[in-house]
């Protein structure tokens, strides 16, 4: 009888001690901003109070992640990046404020330059992913690739990557010693070393990379986020960017498991929610509800907005400084229309102020506008509408092309729906066919200056960088170039943004007329 007992008590203390070993269900809650692009500012006050608020409810169980892109954007942020790099730089700040859980790189970033983004990430407290930016010489990864985070003892795995694509964008000068390996390729080898190593709870994808298409061969493509969802099992979220495109959706991949994806789309009018609730006992180990969050019309948070106060008035301080006088008000959705000022005014900027001396002199240039929807009023320039103008910091490139490949390149830009990639060109005088057939809708008479146009002649083409590495396809899909030809066809680079170039030459012959060239027309 006693040794029934004793039974009795162990199988009681066992089952009381298998009790209180198992997990008990954990609810989570993961934000994302991503694309902020500089919006720093007051603009972002209502986010800051909505992740406040989520912060006291959560707590720990809180995790706040970003997707990149935030280092080019607005004069603010360049003057933190390039002006005053004694303080802390403003997206350091901002980070650290909430603060960040974990963030990962986008092309932008990396396009800021290697000095800039290396100090801004050194003085962020939240761990910056990225598997796939490898140090050239050692194949070792240049940031961290991912990061384990406990919760209520639960491991939540977070990978961080970058589009590849970034090689087709930035010049090599700006991130010396890099390499960026393809996604596919990367997620290959740590997607199973993570789960076999870490053997997470949850795995949580951080990409810089915009949705695409579900079809495809491999994901070293720019938009790649359903791909990656589709094809690569081992991922429960997938918070992506890039795109802009605001967006909450779930796929089945091979295993027969749902990857959810969102994407809170650009300068922080919205964030992106996932409510996850891990259950160490259940079929289902996470159970995932995404969606998006207005938060553009919220009350701005007052601690935020007296925080940054100081980093406020200096940025506008900077941005309001007198540059030149504008005696035409320019729109940069006219380019589509025909020659414009907004357009014309920079193809001639470019011809003047491309080269160094008159053997590598431009002969014909190539723009577009970088923004639509941008008005510049007639009257006193300063030094923000310049960024309205110029966004990003591209410097100038001279490639040398045939006269031939001049007209490909006019044939694939017409097809471009994209602002930023509907280009035009000036020192030669050319007719658009719209009604003709493709390949024959582009009729260069001559140059001009008059003289003939040879289609066998090379000629010196300036235009912007991320058009000169590759970006928006014009000279891979447009005339089949692979990136060493690219690479090979780059005969000048000013090594200094085109924003700086163009401020000091409009100021330089102020007032300026912007007047059209009229170098192209319409049949």
């Amino acid at each position: 009888m006693k040794m029934k007992q004793v039974t009795g008590h162990i199988a009681l203390f066992l089952l009381i001690l298998s009790i209180s070993c198992t997990k008990q269900p954990v609810s989570l809650l993961i934000l994302q901003t991503s694309d902020l692009h500089g919006h720093f500012d007051e603009s972002v006050a209502g986010l800051a109070g909505y992740v406040r608020e989520q912060q006291q409810l959560y707590g720990k169980n809180l995790l706040l992640f970003d997707t990149g892109d935030n280092l080019q954007g607005t004069p603010g942020l360049y003057y933190y990046s390039h002006v005053d790099t004694a303080e802390k730089h403003l997206c350091a700040a901002f980070f650290d404020w909430f603060p960040y859980t974990a963030v990962t790189v986008g092309n932008h970033d990396i396009e800021a330059g290697i000095n800039v983004f290396s100090r801004v990430y050194r003085q962020t407290e939240a761990p910056v992913l990225a598997a796939n930016i490898l140090h050239e010489m050692t194949g070792e990864t240049y940031f961290r690739p991912y990061r384990i985070f406990h919760r209520k003892g639960y491991k939540i795995a977070v990978l961080g990557m970058i589009t590849p694509k970034v090689t087709s964008w930035v010049p090599e000068w700006l991130r010396p010693g890099l390499d960026f390996d393809p996604m596919t390729a990367s997620m290959q080898y740590w997607v199973p070393l993570i789960h076999e190593k870490e053997k997470p709870d949850v795995l949580i994808g951080l990409f810089h990379t915009g949705a695409g298409s579900k079809e495809g061969k491999t994901a070293g493509k720019e938009n790649a986020a359903l791909w990656i969802a589709e094809n690569i099992p081992g991922f429960d979220l997938i918070c992506y960017g890039h795109d802009h495109k605001p967006m909450v959706q779930y796929a089945i991949n091979k295993e027969n498991d749902t990857v959810w994806l969102m994407n809170p789309g650009a300068y922080g009018k919205q964030l992106a929610r996932a409510e996850i609730i891990l259950n160490s006992g259940a079929r289902c180990k996470a159970q995932i509800k995404a969606a998006l969050v207005d938060v553009s019309h919220l009350s701005p948070d007052l601690d935020y907005l007296s925080g940054f106060e100081p980093y406020f008035r200096q940025a506008a301080a900077y941005e309001q400084q007198p540059i030149a006088e504008l005696l035409n008000t320019m729109e940069s959705n006219l380019v589509f229309e025909g020659p414009s000022r907004w357009l014309d005014e920079v193809h001639r900027g470019q011809l003047e102020l491309a080269g160094e001396d008159p053997g590598i002199r431009a002969d014909v240039s190539f723009a577009s506008a970088l923004r639509s929807d941008v008005v510049i009023e007639k009257g006193p320039l300063d030094l923000k509408d310049f960024f309205a103008w110029f966004p990003f910091e591209n410097s100038l490139c001279i490639l040398e092309m045939t006269g031939w490949e001049i007209r490909q390149y006019l044939e694939y830009s017409y097809d471009q729906a994209l602002i930023i990639n509907f280009d035009t060109a000036a020192g030669i005088l050319y007719t658009v066919c719209r009604n003709k057939p493709e390949g024959e809708r582009i009729k260069i008479h001559s140059m001009a200056d008059g003289t003939a146009f040879d289609t066998g002649k090379r000629y010196h083409v300036v235009m912007n960088s991320y058009r000169a590495q590759g970006g928006g396809g014009h000279l891979s899909k447009g005339l089949g170039w692979d990136n060493a030809t690219i690479s090979s066809r780059v005969i000048w680079d000013s090594r200094k943004d085109m924003r700086t170039l163009f401020m000091q030459w409009e100021a330089s012959r102020s007032p300026i007329s912007a007047d059209p060239l009229n170098h192209w027309n319409y049949e």
